[in-house]
């Protein structure tokens, strides 16, 4: 799940691909914006056939917590 996961946040960020590791956050350290994980999370929620809420996002701050909390949904 964490290579898929990489693999769809480069879509959104001008990243080397090798420049992510689960403490990666997503907005210290790849400038991310609400609108860029809004839509991500959607990007997301199609790939792992699941809903991500709004109100959780909140808490994800790095590439591990996504990855913790997908997993926990699947």
């Amino acid at each position: 799940m964490y290579e898929k996961i990489c693999e769809i946040i480069l879509d959104y960020v001008d990243e080397p691909e090798g420049g992510l590791t689960p403490e990666t956050r997503f907005i210290d350290d790849l400038a991310m914006n609400s609108l860029d994980i809004m839509t991500m999370a959607g990007q997301i929620e199609d790939e792992f056939d699941l809903t991500i809420e709004t109100s959780d996002l909140n808490g994800i701050v790095t590439i591990r917590d996504l990855v913790d909390y997908l997993e926990s949904r699947s």
